[in-house]
């Protein structure tokens, strides 16, 4: 088995269990506990793991957390990035929503603009939940498995019915985001969905709080050479904000 592999398998067993122990993939993989343990370091250095003795656990800063705690962090600072996702979009405009916290924020300033005749389109329950009742918007789900704690669909099915699926501009949440990881996340079924959906947009754009910045997720959803707008919170660090415009088409910071 290749180290990529090893890697992926290693990252999977984490996100089923939260924690691995080295003679458990030794022996699931047929393959040495020195090699494993020689993973997991690398795994770490990477803030992907945290290595411990005899195996690893996955680390604090990117543990998941449920959705309803997380819609009550840093709610000043994606309402704000809500906002100047609204300055992006136009009367008559396709738009996709993901699941994350920060674009149901995008839905609900969406709820209370004056933008008439948009088509959403959406993986999330709580979009729908938001939105459904708005006579100027009409909604678009794309079905699937849902993941009940996040309100979010995904799987074969989603992947299937994006096939026809396009819009002008797309808005996506992250577990983390660095120059080094891209685009992370925590949820592997979502990636997957995320990683198609950004293709069928005419504009990407990732909504990230400042907190996201000293934070890798689990599965890498996309380069940030890749997006064309990145919207953050005036708190995020200035160097790290200069090291991202030399990245990506567009930062803007939410005022």
């Amino acid at each position: 088995m290749e180290i990529i592999q090893r890697q992926k398998y290693i990252l999977d067993q984490l996100n089923q269990n939260q924690n691995i122990r080295i003679s458990d993939i030794s022996n699931q993989l047929h393959i040495s506990r020195e090699t494993i343990r020689k993973d997991i370091y690398t795994l770490d250095s990477q803030g992907l793991v945290h290595a411990v003795r005899g195996g690893a656990t996955i680390p604090e800063s990117i543990s998941e957390t449920r959705y309803g705690k997380r819609q009550h962090e840093e709610v000043d600072e994606k309402k704000l990035i809500a906002q100047s996702a609204l300055s992006l979009i136009h009367a008559g405009d396709s738009i996709f929503i993901d699941y994350g916290t920060t674009a149901f924020q995008v839905a609900e300033a969406l709820k209370h603009s004056q933008l008439k005749n948009l088509t959403i389109t959406t993986t999330s329950s709580f979009v729908v939940s938001t939105l459904q009742f708005n006579k100027s918007i009409q909604m678009v789900v794309l079905g699937g498995s849902m993941r009940t704690s996040e309100g979010s669909l995904a799987g074969p099915i989603t992947l299937a019915n994006i096939h026809n699926i396009y819009a002008d501009i797309g808005f996506f949440g992250c577990g983390g985001i660095s120059l080094q990881a891209g685009i992370t996340n925590h949820y592997v079924e979502e990636v997957e969905v995320s990683k198609k959906m950004m293709t069928h947009c005419r504009t990407t754009v990732v909504l990230a709080d400042h907190t996201k910045f000293k934070k890798n997720a689990m599965y890498k959803t996309a380069n940030i050479n890749n997006i064309d707008v990145l919207i953050t919170d005036a708190s995020i660090d200035q160097k790290t904000a200069s090291q991202f415009r030399a990245e990506t088409t567009s930062l803007i910071l939410a005022h």
